[in-house]
């Protein structure tokens, strides 16, 4: 998979860990998901009727398609909220941008995210 990210700044850590939760949902890679979540993490796809806990993560991902290329485009991070966003290209032709939006534990800088939910929108 192709990673770009656009937008860094490399003195956030916040803002660096809802990127890399992103680039690991993205590469279906569950062990550097729980690196950045608490046990209790649920995540939530805008548009699907169902909230996602980490126990059901690896079942849930194993049926999206591939992602072919990982564009981060932005990101900010206050307080105990951060968001990135960009596009994605899957292996089956279609492109879409996205928004990942977590909100963290508390506003400490080593903060683990209790939840996630993720727009996407075709291009």
């Amino acid at each position: 998979m192709k990673i770009e990210v656009m937008f860094h700044c490399g003195n956030a850590p916040k803002m660096e860990r809802v990127i890399n939760l992103t680039i690991a949902l993205s590469k279906k890679d569950i062990d550097a998901v729980k690196t950045h979540v608490r046990e209790d993490f649920t995540w939530r796809i805008v548009g699907e009727n169902h909230i996602v806990k980490l126990d059901q993560l690896t079942q849930t991902l194993m049926t999206k398609p591939q992602i072919l290329e990982l564009r981060v485009e932005n990101a900010l991070s206050h307080g105990k909220g951060a968001m990135c966003e960009g596009v994605i290209t899957f292996d089956n032709g279609l492109t879409y941008v996205f928004c990942n939006i977590v909100q963290f534990v508390n506003t400490a800088s080593d903060a683990l995210i209790k939840e996630a939910h993720t727009y996407f929108i075709k291009a």
